[in-house]
């Protein structure tokens, strides 16, 4: 699992699963395209083995396209 940034690394955006998400769900939250989830499962593919079953959590780290993941 990736860990977060510490001081003097890039700055790189995460997302931890909560119970009901979904990357789709993820994607809409953050730049308005669910399509987007690509991205998201493109980035965290060590991770997610099957981007229809993720669990709450999982940590991901969002891709720089999305912007804020805050």
């Amino acid at each position: 699992m990736s860990e977060p940034p510490v001081e003097g690394d890039l700055q790189v955006d995460y997302v931890v699963v909560q119970p009901g998400n979904s990357l789709w769900r993820i994607a809409r939250r953050l730049s308005g395209r669910g399509l987007d989830y690509v991205h998201i499962y493109g980035a965290n593919q060590t991770q997610i083995r099957d981007p229809d079953l993720i669990y709450p959590g999982q940590v991901f780290e969002i891709p720089t396209e999305f912007g804020s993941a805050g």
